[in-house]
């Protein structure tokens, strides 16, 4: 099985991406610095530790709120 031909030229890719990226930090518990509905798709990865046991449902409410309706969760 070769998959290659399947890849996007990553040159040409990044440069694109790079001038449509923001990156911004917040805390979740301060709330997201974006407006609701704002996002197609959310996607979390490697927090569990850094989130208190009792903030999960804040966390989800907060991620929940900046989703446009039928956005994709990952």
């Amino acid at each position: 099985l070769d998959i290659v031909p399947l890849h996007p030229d990553l040159g040409h890719l990044s440069a694109d991406l790079a001038r449509r990226v923001t990156w911004v930090q917040a805390n979740f518990l301060e709330g997201l610095p974006f407006p609701n509905d704002e996002f197609d798709f959310v996607h979390v990865k490697r927090i569990a530790r850094g989130v208190p046991e009792d903030k999960w449902d804040d966390l989800f409410e907060e991620i929940t709120r900046v989703m446009k309706p039928g956005a994709a969760f990952e």
